[in-house]
């Protein structure tokens, strides 16, 4: 308690345990005419020493949480945050009333009306911090819970600039020169420091879970974890355990997701699941990973395949760059939860630090291979189109296998602005569902070394005599005069010359089925070796 920060920002990702420590923290600090002793007396604060135990139950405390403000337009978001603040001066509007003067009155009241404007919301921490310790004769201890939840919200719906400008001048009223603060807390799940939000607040000091800090002071402990399974004599299913939900490092300490353990503890007739996962919404991950063609495919594959792959990793998210940047989408998987920080690798050409990067166990795993999965059958139209598709590329049907191609480019396509995407995007997206529906028989490759180049994708069957699939794109190049019959061409004529078939000959396959497919825009052509050019036109 006798550090000069004053106000620290804690990230962490979703239900990692923030707001049960923020509201340890506050049952601590804050003032009230109950006795909380026995909630401490067996726990390591109680025996921290005098200087920690002057502050017990001494603070007003300022709570708030902003979770639920994931309002679809900035009216409703207006409201939602202007009922979390009354809600916190209502709570403390028996100590605010002792000593307010009469416009100070007016003010306090202006706080709880449905119709608050924006720039009294802005100043109403600093407002309450200075009432009541003004009323109490404490500095204010100021709890802010998943601080970047309305901010998320605004991004995604269009109102992101009003949010913006809102929350930082609410977050510099609070935690700037504000001789009325003893300390300030927060947590999210990103740090968003390059929007301004935390403009000129010198006495911050953030720990991301890459920070040594508070590292283990979020998510079990395998000690934890193994104790809780023994008081539930679920010892021997510590491997399982380990297996889902372990697999997380903040600040080089190993952490289990508490979310899911605790849910599988509670239940374990219901087996292992990925309870964690079904907390939230995929859309932003089938935005960035699957639609938005933002990251490359051969990532991707790695990841699910249970590799690794090095990338910078920006602890500064800007959120408007996340749909521009790869790197700032492998940062926010991190951050996120959706992906591990395995070792620090070293700063890339142009200064920004490097991790190595793992998907962190078999939940988060399921996640990825679930939206995968979703993309194709979405595209296709159910699980047995999907099916179909996998049949005919595994039977070497360049025709039905061109036909579902299609549709499922004019389906995903048709929800997007063509000029300008990469179709190669979509298709990696369409890879790694393929990696994860034929992964029980086959391992789906792409851009691997075979014969004499690498070839776009690879399908090498697992058991010797299966048949194999050699596959290649191209996009029509419409400034060198390609047509869609010389580009596939083209494509076959590669598949033949650099004979991408051999590698799966060497693996034992019974049959090698050498395709090309050949796009332009939301339209494709696919044929086989052997075929007439155009034989299997879509």
């Amino acid at each position: 308690m006798t550090s000069i920060t004053h106000v620290l920002l804690l990230p962490r990702p979703r239900r990692f345990g923030k707001t049960l420590n923020l509201s340890t923290l506050a049952a601590y600090l804050e003032r009230t005419e109950h006795d909380r002793s026995a909630l401490f007396e067996d726990l390591a604060v109680w025996q921290a020493g005098d200087d920690v135990r002057a502050h017990f139950g001494r603070h007003p405390v300022l709570f708030l949480t902003f979770k639920d403000v994931k309002e679809r337009s900035w009216a409703d978001a207006l409201l939602a945050i202007r009922q979390v603040i009354a809600d916190e001066v209502r709570r403390h509007h028996e100590t605010l009333q002792l000593r307010l003067h009469p416009d100070e009155q007016a003010l306090l009241a202006e706080l709880t009306a449905p119709s608050t404007p924006p720039v009294a919301l802005a100043q109403s921490l600093r407002r309450l911090s200075q009432w009541l310790h003004r009323a109490t004769g404490e500095r204010v201890v100021i709890l802010v819970d998943e601080y970047d939840t309305p901010l998320h919200a605004a991004y995604h719906n269009g109102y992101y600039d009003d949010a913006v400008l809102l929350f930082r001048n609410l977050f510099s009223g609070a935690f700037k020169d504000n001789s009325h603060l003893f300390r300030g807390v927060m947590t999210g799940i990103l740090r968003i420091a390059k929007e301004s939000i935390f403009s000129g607040l010198n006495n911050l000091a953030v720990y991301s879970l890459l920070s040594t800090p508070f590292a283990s002071h979020f998510g079990f402990s395998p000690e934890e974890v193994a104790t809780l399974a023994a008081e539930r004599g679920l010892q021997g299913r510590m491997p399982e355990i380990e297996r889902w939900y372990n697999g997380y490092r903040f600040g080089g300490h190993t952490i289990y997701n508490p979310w899911s353990v605790l849910s599988f503890l509670a239940n374990p007739a219901d087996g292992l699941k990925p309870y964690w996962v079904q907390t939230s919404s995929d859309d932003i991950l089938r935005e960035l990973l699957v639609e938005g063609g933002r990251v490359d495919g051969g990532d991707l594959e790695t990841l699910l395949s249970g590799g690794s792959i090095t990338k910078p990793v920006d602890e500064h998210l800007v959120l408007r760059e996340v749909r521009a940047s790869s790197a700032s989408v492998w940062s926010f998987l991190l951050f996120s939860g959706y992906l591990r920080a395995d070792a620090f690798v070293g700063d890339d050409a142009m200064g920004r630090p490097q991790w190595s990067l793992t998907v962190p166990n078999l939940e988060v795993r399921r996640a990825f291979s679930s939206l995968f999965a979703n993309f194709l059958d979405r595209g296709l139209g159910g699980e047995d189109r999907t099916a179909q598709l996998c049949r005919a590329l595994l039977s070497g049907d360049a025709q039905t296998f061109g036909k579902l191609l299609g549709e499922l480019l004019a389906h995903v396509l048709s929800y997007h602005d063509v000029g300008g995407r990469r179709p190669e995007a979509v298709y990696q997206a369409f890879v790694v569902g393929l990696l994860v529906r034929l992964d029980a028989s086959h391992e789906v490759s792409s851009n691997r070394e075979a014969g004499y180049g690498r070839v776009d994708v690879l399908v090498s069957p697992r058991k010797p005599g299966e048949a194999g699939v050699v596959l290649e794109l191209k996009v029509i190049d419409h400034d060198e005069g390609e047509t869609a019959q010389s580009a596939l061409a083209a494509a076959l004529r590669q598949v033949r010359e650099r004979d991408y078939a051999a590698a799966l000959r060497e693996r034992g396959a019974g049959v090698v089925h050498q395709l090309g497919a050949v796009f332009d825009g939301k339209r494709a052509w696919v044929a086989a070796v052997g075929d007439g050019q155009g034989d299997a036109n879509v």
